[in-house]
């Protein structure tokens, strides 16, 4: 599973109508492409503030490639260009708006991540609407460097322990990952939280009182890491399937 990080260069004027034709278009014809958009807004801490960002997942490089305007399969089907007849000329004008883009491209681990594209048939059933907690909601990128061979305890400890108890205080987690073109011993983990209140405190087992087990892995997971550096995504939409 692979996921394609996407900064886009949009004038501020023009920044609301680029939501705009990707919410009513495009992100909800990817989901008859069986691709899911799972996080859309701006850097509001670490990361350059002059851009928009998509997150967008994907079976492979083939799902992807599949979903290239115009040459890409799902825009030459018969079939799907008849199931999103009326959501393309919504985002038509999308792609003039952005300035200049650049792109990473990440890979997910499958068993801990919450995504699930598929490469979809006209007439399937619709991939699932990415669930959000809506504008003004933040999401926690960390890239982490971790001691060699650890991956996996690295791994175990956020699956089993951290992030459990992470989603039963009211966060999400979205998925763990690493760039294809980074440091194998790196891995990224994103994780949305409600506000940037919360995220604040849980960032550390002190301010989030975790109880002792929850407390223990956290240091644990700390101890395997060598360095890390972070970036907060504020979302800025409210596309996707918000709790009840």
């Amino acid at each position: 599973m692979i996921m394609v990080q996407r900064e886009s260069r949009v004038d501020p004027k023009y920044r609301a109508a680029f939501e705009a034709q990707s919410r009513e278009g495009q992100w909800p014809a990817f989901l008859h492409f069986g691709a899911q958009m799972v996080a859309y807004g701006t850097w509001g801490f670490g990361g350059p503030d002059d851009v928009v960002v998509t997150n967008t997942v994907y079976v492979d490089l083939d799902h992807w490639a599949s979903t290239r305007t115009e040459t890409g399969a799902c825009y030459t089907d018969a079939a799907m260009l008849k199931e999103t007849e009326e959501l393309r000329p919504k985002y038509l004008g999308r792609d003039a708006l952005v300035i200049s883009s650049a792109a990473k491209l990440m890979e997910l681990d499958p068993d801990v991540s919450r995504p699930c594209p598929f490469r979809r048939s006209a007439g399937q059933q619709l991939t699932d609407l990415p669930p959000t907690f809506g504008r003004g909601s933040v999401i926690s990128e960390r890239t982490l460097e971790l001691k060699e061979g650890k991956r996996g305890e690295f791994r175990r400890l956020s699956a089993e322990l951290v992030w459990p108890w992470l989603e039963s205080q009211g966060g999400r987690v979205i998925g763990l990952g690493w760039d294809l073109m980074g440091s194998s011993n790196e891995v990224i983990t994103w994780f949305a939280f409600k506000s940037l209140q919360d995220w604040y405190r849980f960032a550390r087992p002190s301010t989030a009182h975790a109880p002792a087990q929850v407390a223990e892995a956290y240091n644990a997971r700390a101890n395997l890491v060598q360095s890390q550096r972070g970036r907060l995504l504020v979302v800025g939409t409210d596309w996707g399937a918000q709790p009840a």
